[in-house]
């Protein structure tokens, strides 16, 4: 018990850490995309670009690290409340979402990106649309994640909340996918 009541002690700082880490992060992660649209309409990313996007990316992972780690001294600070609360329960999914997702960027995409291939070989072609429905989870993910910690608390149930997000996700999918249909004549 002795733990807990650590946690309770420091929970007001953890919290602020926390919603600090959001703020990066979810900025961090809009800028990102929104700098990539605008870089990449001439079909190339220069150092400067890719410097830039290299800096967001990483603001964004170390957030990442710092939202799970500040969330699990939260968390510590009333187990049994948080394992109870479907809003939690649906904020650490979808946190869980971001970090996969933020991993297939990172090793699967930024590598397609930075070799200069990625705008002009047809082969690179799935590579390209997975990086649009990447971009389109995350910016979904970190938009709904952080209209969940605003609220009170959720009125509707886990699966139900979920269910939405799912849905947000998939119909940012498909705009993303037809943005790149539509730059990326093939």
């Amino acid at each position: 018990m002795g733990l807990e009541i650590f946690f309770k002690d420091i929970k007001t700082p953890i919290t602020i850490i926390h919603v600090i880490s959001v703020v990066f992060g979810m900025g961090s992660a809009l800028v990102s995309d929104l700098l990539f649209s605008i870089f990449s309409r001439d079909k190339q990313l220069n150092d400067t670009e890719i410097h830039t996007l290299s800096v967001l990316s990483k603001v964004v992972h170390y957030s990442l690290i710092v939202i799970i780690l500040s969330g699990a001294a939260i968390f510590f600070s009333d187990t049994y409340k948080y394992m109870h609360s479907v809003k939690f329960l649906a904020k650490m999914s979808i946190i869980l979402v971001l970090f996969i997702n933020g991993y297939i960027l990172s090793k699967r995409i930024w590598p397609s990106i930075v070799a200069d291939r990625f705008f002009y070989l047809r082969k690179e072609g799935n590579i390209r649309k997975t990086a649009f429905a990447c971009g389109a989870i995350s910016v979904t993910s970190w938009i709904f994640v952080c209209a969940l910690g605003v609220l009170d608390k959720a009125t509707i149930g886990y699966f139900a909340i979920i269910g939405i997000y799912l849905l947000l996700v998939f119909l940012g999918i498909l705009i993303s996918l037809f943005v790149e249909k539509s730059v990326f004549k093939e």
